[in-house]
């Protein structure tokens, strides 16, 4: 066997060795991975559109629940007076079924107490509608059908389950009509 000669080398040899083939192979490969690609792009961009088509629309046509309240036909609003400062607009409408509290002019507090607007239900529940350390705020609840009194207090950095006792204001719904809104009908 030492001398004697290979039968494979005079055979012809393949010069690519097979290689055209996984070529072929990476190839098509590529191809196939470019179609779901444009696939996906094309799904996510449709998806972004009728996304910021729903966020505009809703901007749009609702408006906050403070405002739907206060603008509404059958509004009723009342401003009253803080003890520490400032004042809350309290608005109700029974068509938008919505209350709404306004508070403005606020004195500043420290970061470890903050105003609280607090809507009372008639199953004794309550609900906070909004929250500031002193800068103007707005905002509302709705469905309100039970809601039977609206609350505004001073409570500490984080919020309790219930208003405490000493409130800065106190309303029971329905609201009394402003005298100043009373002269302008």
């Amino acid at each position: 066997m030492n001398g004697s000669h290979s039968q494979h080398r005079d055979e012809p040899q393949d010069e690519n060795l097979g290689l055209d083939l996984v070529s072929q192979v990476a190839s098509s490969s590529r191809a196939a991975k470019k179609k779901p690609k444009r696939w996906i792009f094309a799904v996510t961009g449709l998806a972004i559109i009728v996304v910021l088509a729903v966020v505009i629309f809703s901007l749009l046509n609702g408006g906050t629940k403070a405002s739907k309240a206060s603008k509404a036909d059958d509004a009723v609003t009342q401003t009253v007076e803080l003890k520490s400062g400032g004042q809350a607009v309290l608005s109700s409408s029974k068509s938008e079924n919505a209350v709404g509290v306004e508070l403005s002019e606020l004195p500043a507090l420290d970061g470890s107490e903050q105003y609280v607007a607090w809507a009372v239900h008639e199953s004794g529940s309550v609900s906070v509608i909004v929250s500031s350390t002193g800068e103007d705020a707005a905002a509302g609840l709705s469905p309100a059908d039970d809601v039977i009194a609206l609350h505004i207090t001073v409570e500490g950095s984080k919020i309790p389950d219930a208003p405490s006792e000493d409130a800065e204001a106190s309303v029971d719904l329905p609201l009394a009509q402003d005298k100043a809104a009373e002269d302008e009908s």
